[in-house]
């Protein structure tokens, strides 16, 4: 009985070890995991974006490079202000943090002014379906000017002054003129034939 009870008491302490291994070891695994972890996505880690802003590509992309960071170009616009290949934005914005490896999307100058063909509008179309439709297409617009004719009918669209036909591509922004009848009607002069007839009688 004695050999049967210590048996026993030896088969629950080798049970207790390996219980006790195994949580060991469980627990290492965990902590080396979450240490890995945290080295694979560097956290606590991060760098704040530095401004490129107006730099050219190649600069902006050797900034980005020296602070750990890649980039994207997402887009590009025109700017006047700005040189061919400038940088006009960026995302994310300059003095965010983000981790090692971002990449930092960039939207470059074309150099390239954008044109829009002007819509045919003269004798097509009224004074409010005229502003609606240059608004809509980029253009501005001046006081309208108003000539004898139909109430707020389009006579004419001016660019610079100018009559412009419709089709004419002219850059985007630019600012027209309409011009529109003001409900005088235009009085019509007839043409009368330049030989006049006398009569023999009146001399």
């Amino acid at each position: 009985m004695a050999k049967g009870k210590n048996g026993k008491g030896r088969g629950m302490v080798i049970i207790l070890l390996n219980v006790l291994a195994m949580v060991v070891i469980a627990t290492i695994l965990v902590l080396l995991t979450f240490r890995w972890i945290k080295s694979y996505t560097l956290h606590g880690q991060y760098i704040a974006v530095p401004d490129i802003t107006g730099m050219y590509e190649e600069e902006a992309a050797k900034a980005l490079a020296a602070a750990g960071l890649k980039y994207e170009v997402s887009d590009y616009k025109y700017d006047n202000q700005l040189v061919e290949g400038g940088v006009i934005e960026q995302k994310p914005r300059p003095g965010a943090y983000v981790k090692e490896g971002r990449k930092i999307y960039l939207t470059l100058n074309s150099g390239k002014e954008p044109v829009k063909a002007v819509p045919d509008l003269a004798d097509n179309s009224s004074l409010r379906a005229a502003e609606s439709q240059l608004l809509a297409a980029g253009f501005k617009l001046t006081e309208t000017e108003y000539i004898d004719g139909d109430l707020d009918w389009v006579y004419e669209i001016r660019y610079k002054g100018n009559e412009i036909k419709a089709g004419t591509e002219i850059p985007v922004g630019s600012v027209l003129t309409i011009v529109a009848g003001n409900g005088i009607p235009v009085e019509e002069i007839e043409e009368t034939d330049s030989l006049t007839l006398i009569d023999s009688d009146f001399f």
